[in-house]
């Protein structure tokens, strides 16, 4: 491409998506003094927009020629994701924990030689600091949830050390948020976290560092795709971007921007395909290490495991959707695993039915919530119907004695992603190579439920013959590391052989982190935008204040 007019405008950064890795690269680099233009598929919501009713619910869902919905829901061999499409990405719809990776976790071979627990400690830091993560302290008047109680006293009686876990989550007085000014309520314990916090309790990145960026002068553009990225003679990049119509779903047009710097941030399946398509349908791209693609990793994701018939009343739909959790490893064991507790909304029956994507589903996601309500409630079940009396299930039923589990944990990273032939994303993952550690997993999920005193109820997804997995953590696809033939981009992010190309988001963790990912993305993002801005280590002891505070 020849170089860039004088007349055409050119912005120093784009950022590609507005999840952890999108929102603090473009907050700390328009601090910097930046020139930042942020771009998102998905559009703003207001918090009284965030779903409650079943039509509410089936409009939330990305269908791009149907409705702007805030959760996408993608259906791929063996392994279904669910991913956050919106002005704060995945915030909008994840579980507020931010939780560190072990130190362990950082001396897998897969990582690059940098990046280490105690060099991340400071960037774990500073991203604490903004979302005011800490245990879960009841608000006013509530106490802490059975579930909490039920699920520590188990993992204590097993033998093990559970701990409540960081959440950025108020759950004190109304306030104005000290990093936005914006008017947050306290946590109202109804476990909506997934279908998007109404009080605004969360202290998700449409609370935190976006409107920081704003305020610094950051840009944020909803409905911009991104189809493709292409350099420039002149060094700089061109960005292929789609514009979706705000009032016409499926509608849309396509426009041309400039940046000297791309930061892609689109999550494990968005820039991975970003890349794919700039190097295998653009022809653009070209130099691109052959690990484009590889090390796809669920993070060791088991959801809808449980404990049924407790003999006392755990009320999960009471809490936040996650307090509490567990390290589960087996002494001996290379896996690292671990356990948390799930909380569920009331809706949580209406969700499911809401999230088949329809045709494009492999058989039909409500009888498999069939067969799961009926082996965990002892009901009986046919034809892909529950059967079911309405006041056994929401007015004291046997729903309130079950305790869902999320477990995370060291899977084989080893899934592939490629361009489909109608060029679409497509995901390759087998369980053969993770399934001694699901395996370890599931013994881990036997023994609190024993100790709960209930019974074990398998995930309804990971049943023979069909041995699926959803998972809510997609991580690799643009893996780091120190080696261009087996990672894509270094350790501060940038594209290998690309100078000014960063990926700085979940596409680039190399393997399973083994617990929830925001926090461990949040401190990469925070040390690459250091990085850039500093060409130094930021070491504890010297670390500046978060953001600036609201305020004159």
């Amino acid at each position: 491409m020849p170089p860039l007019d004088e007349d055409v405008d050119v912005h120093d950064v784009i950022v590609v998506g507005s999840g952890f890795g999108g929102s603090i690269m473009g907050m700390r680099l328009a601090e910097a003094g930046r020139d930042v233009v942020v771009l998102e598929r998905g559009r703003r919501w207001d918090a009284i927009e965030y779903p409650r009713t079943i039509h509410q619910v089936a409009n939330a869902m990305w269908e791009e020629d149907e409705h702007y919905g805030f959760l996408d829901y993608r259906v791929f061999n063996r392994l279904d994701v669910i991913q956050g499409c919106g002005v704060g990405g995945g915030s909008l719809h994840y579980f507020n924990v931010h939780l560190r990776a072990a130190p362990r976790i950082f001396e897998r071979p897969e990582w690059p030689a940098a990046i280490r627990r105690d060099v991340l400690d400071p960037y774990y830091d500073r991203a604490e600091a903004m979302c005011e993560a800490q245990p879960l302290k009841p608000p006013a008047g509530r106490s802490m949830p059975v579930r909490t109680t039920a699920f520590m006293a188990a993992a204590t009686a097993v033998g093990r050390s559970p701990e409540l876990v960081p959440l950025a989550l108020h759950t004190g007085d109304m306030r104005e948020h000290p990093h936005s000014g914006l008017l947050q309520g306290p946590c109202d314990f109804s476990s909506n976290c997934l279908l998007g916090c109404q009080p605004r309790a969360k202290n998700s990145l449409d609370m935190t560092y976006i409107p920081a960026g704003e305020r610094l002068g950051m840009k944020v553009q909803p409905l911009h795709e991104v189809d493709h990225v292409a350099p420039r003679d002149d060094g700089g990049w061109t960005l292929r971007v789609k514009v979706l119509d705000a009032e016409t779903p499926g509608q849309h047009h396509f426009i041309t921007m400039h940046a000297r710097t791309v930061v892609l941030a689109a999550g494990a399946l968005g820039s991975t395909e970003i890349l794919l398509r700039s190097r295998d349908e653009a022809g653009v791209l070209n130099g691109l290490s052959p690990a484009l693609g590889t090390r796809f990793s669920g993070n060791g994701d088991m959801l809808f495991a449980a404990a049924g018939q407790t003999p006392d009343a755990i009320d999960p739909a009471v809490g936040p959707s996650i307090s509490a959790g567990v390290d589960m490893s087996r002494e001996g064991s290379p896996h690292t695993i671990t356990v948390q507790d799930l909380g569920l909304p009331a809706q949580f029956f209406w969700l499911l039915e809401g999230l088949a994507p329809g045709k494009r589903r492999v058989g039909t996601l409500l009888s498999a919530v069939g067969r799961y309500i009926g082996d965990a409630l002892d009901l009986e079940v046919g034809m892909g119907q529950v059967r079911f009396e309405g006041d056994a299930l929401f007015q004291g039923g046997r729903t309130t004695n079950l305790l869902p589990y999320l477990g995370m944990g060291t899977d084989a990273a080893d899934g592939t992603m490629h361009l489909d032939p109608e060029g679409q994303l497509d995901v390759d993952w087998d369980p053969d190579a993770s399934k001694p550690m699901f395996d370890e997993m599931e013994q881990g999920f036997e023994e609190l439920s024993e100790a709960l005193g209930g019974r074990f109820v398998k995930s309804l997804l990971w049943r023979w013959p069909a041995r699926r997995l959803l998972t809510a953590h997609p991580l690799g696809g643009c893996p780091m590391g120190d080696d261009p033939l087996t990672s894509v981009v270094n350790d501060k992010g940038e594209v290998h052989g690309h100078p000014g190309l960063y990926v700085i988001d979940s596409a680039m963790i190399p393997g399973p982190l083994a617990v929830n990912p925001s926090a461990t993305i949040s401190a990469l993002a925070e040390r690459a935008a250091w990085w850039m801005i500093h060409g130094a280590e930021l070491k504890v002891g010297d670390l500046p204040s978060a953001a600036p505070q609201v305020g004159p």
